[in-house]
């Protein structure tokens, strides 16, 4: 068990980041907050209302709390992300109309916004501090595996969150989020690179961050590559799972195999790991194409297709999409200093979120 002269213990700390993995994955009411609303009388037109409102606090936020998270601390951030992830729990089940499921789903944003960068930071960080950096894609690869059975397990269980009810559902959710945040504080923060900011020194540590990570990125041309084509290649795989979960939805003609079906669908996420050694060893457009050219693919087949053939694509696009990301991450978290490196990948999610505007309405009509 690798220790610091402080009695830092990676083991400690990698168990604190998977149950923060798996806790933001298995919400039950948080995954199926679509199905819920409509449940509860929303029309499609005020459910993709409050969409927009959860993406546009998305893109407007990424930034901002990529800087908290390098000014204020990876520890701090990740349990802000998990009160905010407690608050929007409750604020749904407090909500009477659209105002009230607005308001949590933005906090919800916020609270993704937080994690976003902030995981990947502490995880690099914590294993250089403890020497082991050669190891983070390994971890990196379970983290991601956690997050995506978590989810697929939630989703297993549509049937009786329904049957629960959308308050008790998300009162659920609200248990698994403290688990998530007892997690979090007992989180270690690494050493880095730039001390701890005071209230006081707050906004001039903000623009020495804002100041130094686009210098680099200025200075950087392949880092930049690399953010462009991964966000390119995720928004394009993200977008075909999203409409492939209304084909399946289609297709499936037991309603009571539903659950299982979302469920299968999410597992190509959580196998990536058997990819990203392999997908390691290419040249980064290399990666980058081998992965784009399959999830294009994908979208291609799932256009009208059968059932196998769907589950086939959303497998194979999430085993992709998943695997080249984590590929991502290891090489821009290699090349980012310490000091602004939630800030830099922080922008690297808002190229996905700048990606997935344009594309969506164009998968839209392809899926059509």
């Amino acid at each position: 068990m690798p220790k610091n002269d402080k009695g830092f213990s990676l083991f400690r700390q990698k168990a604190a980041l998977l149950i923060l993995e798996w806790s933001e994955g298995f919400r039950p009411a948080g995954s199926l907050w679509v199905l819920l609303l409509a449940l509860r009388g929303f029309s499609l037109v005020e459910i993709g209302f409050a969409e927009a409102v959860f993406h546009a606090v998305s893109f407007c936020c990424e930034l901002p709390s990529g800087l908290l998270a390098d000014v204020l601390g990876r520890k701090r951030t990740l349990i802000a992300s998990h009160v905010m992830f407690l608050l929007s729990a409750l604020l749904m089940v407090l909500s009477r109309g659209m105002a009230g499921v607005c308001l949590s789903l933005a906090v919800t944003a916020l609270g993704y916004n937080l994690k976003s960068g902030t995981r990947e930071a502490i995880t690099y960080e914590s294993m250089l501090q403890a020497g082991k950096e050669r190891g983070y894609l390994k971890f990196s690869s379970l983290q991601n595996g956690v997050d995506r059975l978590s989810v697929g397990g939630a989703m297993l269980l549509a049937g009786a969150t329904v049957l629960l009810g959308w308050r008790r559902a998300y009162l659920l959710d609200v248990g698994i989020t403290l688990i998530g945040l007892a997690a979090a504080l007992t989180l270690t923060e690494p050493k880095r690179d730039a001390p701890g900011a005071t209230l006081r020194t707050l906004p001039a540590a903000l623009a020495r961050t804002v100041h130094e990570a686009w210098a680099l990125l200025k200075s950087d041309g392949t880092a930049v590559r690399i953010m462009a084509l991964n966000a390119l290649v995720g928004a394009c795989a993200t977008l075909t799972g999203f409409y492939l979960q209304e084909k399946v939805e289609a297709a499936v003609t037991v309603p009571a195999l539903l659950g299982p079906a979302l469920f299968a669908l999410s597992l190509g996420g959580g196998l990536a790991g058997l990819l990203t050694g392999r997908l390691d060893r290419l040249s980064y457009p290399k990666a980058a194409a081998v992965t784009g050219a399959g999830v294009l693919l994908c979208a291609l087949a799932a256009r009208r297709a059968c059932l196998p053939v769907l589950m086939a694509s959303g497998l194979l696009a999430g085993l992709l999409d998943d695997s080249l990301q984590l590929v991502s991450d290891k090489r821009l978290n290699d090349r980012f200093p310490s000091a602004q490196r939630a800030t830099l990948i922080s922008v690297s999610s808002m190229l996905f979120s700048a990606f997935m505007m344009p594309l969506s309405p164009l998968f839209g009509w392809w899926f059509s």
